[in-house]
Formats: C-alpha cells, sequence, structure tokens
C-alpha cells in the first residue's frame, strides 16, 4: 500500500474528534498523554515530513486501539508498552515538534 494511501486510511480511522474524546476521558489520568496530543498536533503540522506522520500515527493508533501487547487492565503494567511506543515516537519526531504543538497539548492538558 502507498505512504499517501495509508495516510488517508488511518487519517480517517483515528479521528481528531475520537482523539480528542479519548484524550479528555482516559487521559486526564495518565500524565504522558500529553505526549502524545503533542505528536497528534504534530501530525496535523503540514511541516511535517511524511515518514514521521507515519510513525506518529502508528503510535497513536498503538495508543487508541483496545489490543495491545500488555492490556490495559493490568494495573501497573497496563501502560508500559503504550509508553514505549509512545517514546519511540517522540525521539523521532522530536526535531519536527515545535514549541506551538507543546503549547496546544498543554492548553488541553493544563497540569
Amino acid at each position: 500500500m502507498a505512504i499517501g494511501k495509508m495516510m488517508r486510511y488511518l487519517v480517517r480511522l483515528y479521528s481528531a474528534k475520537k482523539m480528542f474524546r479519548y484524550f479528555g476521558t482516559v487521559g486526564r489520568r495518565m500524565s504522558f498523554l500529553r505526549e502524545g496530543l503533542t505528536m497528534f498536533f504534530c501530525l496535523r503540522d503540514a511541516r511535517t515530513p511524511v515518514y514521521v506522520r507515519v510513525a506518529l500515527l502508528g503510535a497513536i493508533g498503538y495508543l487508541l486501539t483496545p489490543v495491545d501487547v500488555l492490556p490495559d487492565v493490568i494495573l501497573g503494567l497496563g501502560w508500559l508498552d503504550d509508553t514505549a511506543v509512545i517514546a519511540a515516537a517522540m525521539r523521532l519526531a522530536r526535531a519536527y515538534i515545535l514549541p506551538e504543538h507543546v503549547l496546544a497539548a498543554k492548553r488541553f492538558f493544563p497540569f
């Protein structure tokens, strides 16, 4: 599948509305999810290269899907795999995350 087709499919699957609803309910309890929201704002920025967008879509998709390597219901351990995926994607996208992405995420998660 071409990268453009994959991007269009994933963007339809993981809409902004779904993302904000998820972060608004679950995200307030997990501080690392602010990084996931920062990645979302970086993903939506047209200045972000395609390969970084694909990596960010994959990480955000993994964060939103209920199927994980470690199920999220396992107390304490369930979020470890999600944290590792977010950390890897943040490391890749670090050069493309702008201050405006961070500020937008802080407005959503003020704590």
